[in-house]
């Protein structure tokens, strides 16, 4: 598994590298608008609420909350102060050449989008709904980091020629990706919620006639009939509440053959310093919920009672294998 420890470590330094970005752009946030004006004298929520001229109080209320998560503010009695905080931007040599550059462009233009959002969260300029906004989600998709992690999770899934694949919030360019490697002998099966991403999804692999189920659903109300080889859940626990991931957990072990591997990828909250940061603009899809504790996760899988082994690789990744 050398390979995919590889990878995994290529997937972290790039999220370790959006986290840091995004601190830096929550700081140039809170300066644009006042709120580190306003922050200096010592206000209460409810001062800053009524000092700082955004219309979006609940955004506001979100912003003033990540900057105590990341420390920049803290709370003393009922007034919020600044405490001092400073913060070093440093990229280790050894990482220099795994950044991609793909996803830059992809959240700078999401930090763009908070400036509307302080205006209304309804806001046009705001591209993050799943349908709405599906063109803007493909483009997240075909980025080089998201082949990146598409490839880590083939490496640890072992997908390859003649699997059978069980893809839950499987976005518009995972089913082609997938269903390439699996090939006409292969089976593929791609869950959404998003029918317009699904319709992407669709044109792609009908294009290329490739082997692919795709299934628009609600994964909490996933009953899968098939067996399958590997089972995949990539960045979609994030859009999931902690009560619900067992559930999900469960249905997918009990659709893998004996042997199968689940393939989970998230940038876990407890492996990443401050990902709260990078959590603010993600919020901005109504939909994202948080990033999930990897702890969180393996303690729903061990909950389940399946007959697992469990490993992790890296801070983003978790391969659950059925024992046989």
């Amino acid at each position: 598994m050398e390979e995919v420890k590889r990878r995994v470590a290529v997937v972290d330094s790039n999220i370790e590298q959006m986290v840091k970005m995004s601190i830096l752009h929550v700081i140039q946030l809170g300066t644009k608008h006042g709120v580190f004006k306003v922050l200096s004298r010592g206000p209460t929520q409810r001062e800053v609420l009524d000092s700082v001229d955004l219309p979006n109080r609940k955004l506001l209320m979100e912003f003033l909350d990540t900057l105590r998560a990341i420390g920049i503010v803290e709370e003393q009695g009922n007034q919020l102060k600044l405490n001092g905080f400073s913060y070093l931007l440093k990229v280790p040599q050894e990482h220099y050449d795994s950044l991609l550059p793909g996803w830059v462009s992809i959240l700078e233009e999401i930090y763009r989008m908070v400036d509307y959002a302080f205006i209304t969260p309804t806001h046009p300029h705001v591209l993050m709904d799943f349908d709405k906004d599906a063109d803007f989600w493909d483009i997240r998709m075909n980025t080089d980091f998201a082949t990146l992690y598409r490839d880590a999770i083939a490496a640890a899934g072992e997908i390859s020629s003649g699997a059978s694949v069980l893809d839950l919030g499987c976005g518009s360019v995972a089913p082609y990706d997938f269903g390439k490697r699996i090939g006409y002998t292969g089976f593929y099966t791609g869950v959404d919620y998003s029918s317009a991403i699904l319709e992407i999804a669709r044109m792609r692999a009908e294009e290329n006639s490739l082997p692919v189920e795709l299934k628009e659903l609600d994964v909490r109300l996933i009953r899968p009939v098939n067996e399958y080889d590997t089972a995949v859940i990539s960045f979609l626990l994030e859009y999931l509440k902690p009560e619900d991931y067992g559930r999900v957990l469960r249905r997918t072990l009990e659709a893998l053959k004996p042997g199968g591997k689940l393939v989970i990828v998230e940038p876990f909250r407890d492996r990443f310093k401050h990902i709260e940061a990078l959590e603010f603009f993600e919020k901005l899809n109504k939909d994202f919920k948080r990033f999930p504790e990897a702890k969180e996760v393996i303690g729903a899988v061990e909950k389940e009672g399946f007959d697992v082994a469990i490993k992790e690789y890296g801070r983003s990744m978790i391969v659950v294998s059925l024992m046989p």
